[in-house]
């Protein structure tokens, strides 16, 4: 298995803001893609992705009911 570099990182350069647009184009979220692509793990990542998708609904659904107004 070969290990990725940032670019970014090893020339000392901080990495650009990271916005919904750009969060695709990021090198290090192209390498975590091809990394589940050709290991095959597609059904893993998306288990994993629909439970922290459904941790963080319940934790703001908690946080809407908590605000009231006086």
């Amino acid at each position: 298995m070969s290990k990725t570099v940032n670019l970014d990182e090893k020339a000392g350069v901080a990495p650009e803001v990271m916005t919904i647009k750009n969060f695709r184009s990021n090198g290090d979220i192209e390498n975590f893609y091809r990394y589940i692509h050709e290991n095959g793990l597609r059904r893993e990542a998306f288990m994993l992705m629909e439970y922290a998708i459904s941790k963080v609904a319940k934790v703001r659904k908690g946080k809407r009911k908590t605000i009231t107004l006086h």
